[in-house]
């Protein structure tokens, strides 16, 4: 009987931009030109961790600025029928949360992110994992709770066997707004995580993150965390460095996960 371990990992500058947006490109770069970009640098990754370029999905999340019609907190469970693009990149995955198992090894999910934490958590005993992106607008719309309460309906998991990782994100002493931040509507949720000091607000993405999965039953010892704050780490992207510093080194990072077949 064949036997899976999952593999996490984190691309970063040293690996190169994992985003086709323009806005990372000069003008005059087409969009042929950011694909061919983009697939070398995907090369690079799945050559450095065990997987081909082209077996790594990108799901499209909504936001303020790109609507979806798509429910909060809806997955998708990776099946045949999202294995039809020769390039994983262009399937069409609308969605909060992408979820996959063991029959499809070395086929990456997880999420581009450039501060906001990807949060991946595998159920240990069935081998099904989960993810998804967990920015503050999708924290503040309860999708690290939505993350476990879809393996709890699709695989009928038990909080026990779950383990939760949260990805390298903005931490608390670098997010600071000069004002209580407008998307943060949902005050049960920032509560105790969005501290004034002075004239500033200082946000802990992590600490709001917890208390959602506490709720859903997930115990703290489950949980572990990335200690790279990305702002302050000279190795990743960071759309808060980009904005405040002006940055020219402008790009976004991946974090994701696979199954890998364990060799005996």
């Amino acid at each position: 009987m064949k036997k899976y371990e999952l593999v996490i990992f984190e691309s970063n500058r040293t690996d190169g931009n994992m985003s086709r947006n323009k806005k990372f490109y000069p003008a005059n770069y087409t969009d042929e030109d950011r694909r061919n970009l983009l697939n070398k640098v995907k090369d690079k990754v799945g050559k450095k961790y065990g997987f081909s370029g082209k077996h790594i999905f990108q799901p499209k999340q909504k936001s303020e600025t790109e609507p979806n019609t798509y429910p909060d907190g809806k997955y998708i469970r990776i099946s045949e029928k999202n294995l039809t693009h020769e390039d994983y990149w262009d399937e069409d995955l609308s969605c909060d949360i992408v979820m996959i198992d063991t029959k499809y090894p070395n086929v990456v999910i997880g999420h581009i992110m450039g501060d906001c934490p990807v949060l991946i958590a595998e159920d240990r005993k069935n081998q099904v994992v989960a993810t998804a992106h967990c920015g503050a607008a999708q924290i503040n719309r309860e999708v690290p709770k939505y993350l476990i309460e879809s393996l709890y309906k699709e695989v009928n998991s038990n909080p026990e066997d779950i383990h939760v990782y949260i990805g390298s994100n903005i931490k608390k002493e670098s997010y600071k707004y000069d004002r209580y931040p407008l998307w943060a509507t949902n005050e049960k949720i920032w509560k105790d995580c969005i501290i004034q000091k002075g004239k500033d607000y200082f946000i802990d993405l992590n600490k709001a993150i917890k208390k959602q999965l506490n709720e859903v039953k997930i115990d703290s010892s489950h949980i572990t965390e990335s200690k790279i704050d990305t702002y302050k780490s000279p190795d990743y992207y960071s759309h808060t460095e980009e904005s405040r510093k002006e940055s020219t080194n402008n790009g976004q990072n991946y974090v994701g996960c696979f199954y890998k077949e364990v060799l005996n």
